[in-house]
């Protein structure tokens, strides 16, 4: 359970960590505007001089911390970036950039985490990261996925439910809600959420073999049957033929029972 928008979301927080140059707080010293200088001709070594140089100077020069770190960072010196990082915040609390930058560390380490299998830990970085910005749709997004897959999936569609009033538009939490609903047997919840990503990518094969099951599971044969042909059709268009054979094995099989009424015991709430 991977999405894209991680992905833009870490480019963007990158992005704006690396490149964020202007930091109002007491941004006059010499040594800071030679630090960004340095910054901006990518003369990594010599930035970290200068910014050493002013916090010897100035302990609580907040924003030299938070310049530091961002160059530490460069260096590859992660955990060094990290704990300067909080110095500058623990410095100057209202810092909106030391608050982006260990926000996207957090997010980071949470997907290290995950590719190495690692869900608690992955689990504790992204909500460490919602710390910094309780606000990041993405970040919601990424905890429910991990609660998903650790099976708890109250806290999972309560985290997709927080990422979807944050970013009503991104169809992957209304995915995410339908398969849970569907796998509970809550059907006409999950038509609805599917019917909602159908809304935002008419196009998605997934969502209409998924809403092809639950019309089914329901005793709605006609509309499962026209769901599950879109699927097929478009998962075909897309070249995905083993991804396309569910929807046409279940298609074939409401197929060969037209004519026939649905069973009252196959209806499900």
């Amino acid at each position: 359970m991977k999405t894209q928008r991680l992905g833009h979301a870490l480019t963007i927080i990158t992005f704006c960590v690396f490149f964020t140059i202007a930091v109002p707080a007491r941004a006059d010293n010499p040594l800071f505007q030679q630090g960004q200088v340095f910054e901006q001709e990518q003369h990594w070594t010599e930035a970290f001089s200068a910014y050493s140089e002013l916090i010897k100077q100035e302990p609580t020069h907040a924003a030299a911390h938070y310049r530091l770190g961002v160059v530490s960072d460069r260096l590859g010196s992660t955990e060094s970036a990290l704990k300067l990082y909080q110095e500058a915040l623990r410095l100057q609390p209202d810092m909106a950039e030391a608050k982006q930058a260990l926000e996207g560390y957090y997010m980071r380490q949470g997907v290290a985490f995950r590719r190495n299998n690692q869900s608690e830990e992955a689990l504790r970085a992204f909500q460490q990261a919602l710390i910094y910005n309780p606000a990041s749709a993405s970040t919601h997004f990424e905890v429910g996925q991990e609660f998903e897959q650790r099976k708890q999936f109250d806290e999972a569609l309560s985290a997709y439910k927080e990422s979807l009033k944050l970013d009503p538009n991104n169809s992957g939490p209304h995915t995410r809600l339908a398969t849970i609903y569907s796998a509970q047997g809550q059907y006409e919840q999950a038509m609805q959420e599917f019917q909602e990503v159908l809304r935002l990518n008419p196009r998605d094969p997934a969502a209409h073999y998924g809403l092809g099951v639950a019309y089914n599971a329901q005793g709605q044969r006609e509309q499962a049957l026209a769901s599950l042909k879109q699927a097929v059709r478009l998962y075909l268009i897309a070249g995905k033929r083993e991804e396309a054979r569910p929807a046409y094995t279940l298609q074939k099989e409401l197929e060969s029972q037209q004519g026939t009424p649905a069973s009252s015991g196959q209806k499900k709430k």
